[in-house]
């Protein structure tokens, strides 16, 4: 039996990004921070925090895959490296916008950045051949828009962002592992 190409390059580069739980995990803990900082400082504070933490999301699960799991680098899968480095200009745009948010409705910088993060993940479902990614968008999406329309949450939306995503993390990589 032969493996599709594109199977093939999923396959690969989820192994080296460890089906990018690695990233999600990161993330996670960037939007608990937010969370954290946008009960102490404010909306202002916790837009910092995700920005600042957001670029170093990256380079830090890079680290955990190299270090903890030992992944090589991606072979056959770089056209869809490619494809995600192509995503990243739509999620530039998207912080952006919730940037200038940030200066016009506050209340909605912070809505507006979770929701382009959550259909971001979308686009993960290609990259790493990974159902689960399109369950972890559909629940970003929903408590953002659940904000974006005002309505009142349990905790703020860093927080439920934060938590959303190292549950998703934990089973990404269980699912990762029992595919490896």
């Amino acid at each position: 039996m032969t493996t599709h190409p594109l199977s093939a390059a999923q396959q690969d580069l989820a192994q080296a990004y460890a089906g990018g739980a690695p990233g999600v995990f990161v993330s996670g803990l960037v939007w608990l921070i937010a969370g954290i900082i946008w009960q102490l400082y404010g909306i202002n504070a916790a837009f910092a925090a995700m920005f600042i933490g957001g670029m170093a999301i990256h380079p830090l699960a890079v680290l955990i895959e190299r270090m903890a799991f030992r992944a090589p680098k991606a072979i056959i899968g770089k056209p869809l490296e490619t494809l995600a480095l192509e995503a990243t200009i739509s999620l530039f745009v998207g912080v952006m916008i919730a940037w200038v948010m940030l200066v016009r409705a506050p209340d909605l910088a912070i809505p507006i950045f979770a929701a382009i993060i959550g259909a971001r993940y979308f686009l993960f479902r290609t990259l790493y051949g990974e159902i689960a990614y399109w369950v972890l968008g559909a629940a970003i999406l929903l408590v953002a828009g659940l904000a974006l329309f005002g309505l009142t949450l349990p905790l703020n939306l860093g927080f439920l962002v934060g938590i959303i995503e190292l549950v998703a993390a934990v089973w990404v990589l269980r699912r990762w592992r029992a595919r490896a």
